[in-house]
C-alpha cells in the first residue's frame, strides 16, 4: 500500500448546495479529475439524490468513465447512535444500512457513521449505547464487504477517549477510525488526533484558509501529517477543504501543500 490523495465532497459543498445550477453527484467524479486532477473521491450522503439500485450504476458508470475511484461515503443525519431511547437507537442503527448497502454496491472501501450523543444527560450510558450499535453495524458492514469508520466529529467523538473505548471495544476488523485534522477542540487537536491515529482507516486532511505564501492557516497540517505517519499510517488522505475562499483556488492550494509533504508528485 502507498499513500494517495483523494477529494471529499464537502470541499465542494457551495457548489452542490448552489440556488442556480447545482453540481449533481453524478458529475462530481469528472469535476475531481477534469478540474482538479484527482482520481478518488468521497461522497456525502447529502448530495445523494436516491439509494434506487439504478441511480447508483449510473453514479458508478459516471466514475468509472473518467477513472474516479468511489473511495468511500460520509452519512450524515440518519439517527443518534447513542441515543439513550432504546428505540430511537435501533432505528438509527437501521437507517445507516442502506448505506452500507451503497458503499458496497458502489465498490466503496468504507462508509463513515457518526456518534452522536449531543448535549446527552448521560454521557457514560450513551458510549455504551454508541458501543451497542457500532458493533452491529461494524458486524453489518463486514457482512457487506466495507469497512465502518468513526469520524471525530463532534458530539461525544469529540474526547478522543470515547472514541478509542468504542473501538477497542467492538474489535472487529472491519471497524477504524476516519482521522480529521480539524474536528477536535483547538486546545486538544494534537494530543487528540494521537490518540486516535493508530486505529485510523483513512484520514481527512482539513484545510480552512492560507497566508500570502499559500500556508494553511488555523491548522498545523505539517504537525498533523507528522502524528498520523508517526503512528504507521500509511493510505488514503482525503482532502477536506473548509476555508471561506474560492473552492476552487481553496483545493489546489491543499492538493499541493499536501503533495509536498507527503513527498507525492
Amino acid at each position: 500500500m502507498a499513500d494517495s490523495l483523494s477529494l471529499a465532497g464537502w470541499s465542494l459543498v457551495r457548489r452542490f448546495r448552489a440556488a442556480e445550477n447545482p453540481l449533481a453527484l453524478l458529475d462530481f467524479p469528472r469535476v475531481a479529475r477534469e478540474e482538479f486532477g484527482f482520481d478518488a473521491v468521497e461522497l456525502n450522503s447529502p448530495f445523494f439524490t436516491s439509494l434506487d439500485g439504478d441511480y447508483l450504476d449510473e453514479l458508478s458508470d459516471h466514475a468509472a468513465q473518467v477513472k474516479v475511484r468511489l473511495l468511500g461515503i460520509a452519512v450524515d443525519g440518519m439517527g443518534d447512535l447513542a441515543s439513550l431511547d432504546a428505540v430511537a437507537r435501533e432505528e438509527a442503527v437501521q437507517r445507516h444500512i442502506p448505506w452500507l448497502e451503497a458503499g458496497a454496491r458502489l465498490d466503496c472501501e468504507f462508509v463513515r457513521v457518526n456518534l452522536g450523543g449531543h448535549n446527552t444527560t448521560d454521557p457514560e450510558a450513551a458510549v455504551r449505547a454508541g458501543i451497542a450499535s457500532f458493533g452491529a453495524l461494524a458486524q453489518a458492514a463486514g457482512e457487506r464487504g466495507v469497512t465502518l469508520v468513526i469520524e471525530n466529529h463532534w458530539g461525544l467523538s469529540a474526547d478522543p477517549a470515547n472514541m478509542v473505548r468504542i473501538i477497542t471495544t467492538v474489535n472487529d476488523g472491519r471497524f477504524g477510525a476516519l482521522l480529521d485534522f480539524g474536528n477536535f477542540p483547538d486546545d486538544i487537536r494534537y494530543d487528540a488526533l494521537a490518540r486516535i491515529a493508530p486505529y485510523a482507516r483513512t484520514v481527512h486532511a482539513k484545510f480552512k484558509d492560507f497566508d500570502a505564501n499559500g500556508a494553511p492557516l488555523e491548522i498545523d497540517v505539517a504537525r498533523c501529517v507528522t502524528i498520523v505517519r508517526g503512528a504507521g499510517y500509511v493510505g488514503n488522505w482525503g482532502i477536506e477543504y473548509e476555508g471561506k475562499g474560492d473552492d476552487h483556488d481553496g483545493v489546489v492550494r491543499s492538493k499541493q501543500v499536501l503533495s509536498h509533504l507527503l513527498g507525492l508528485h
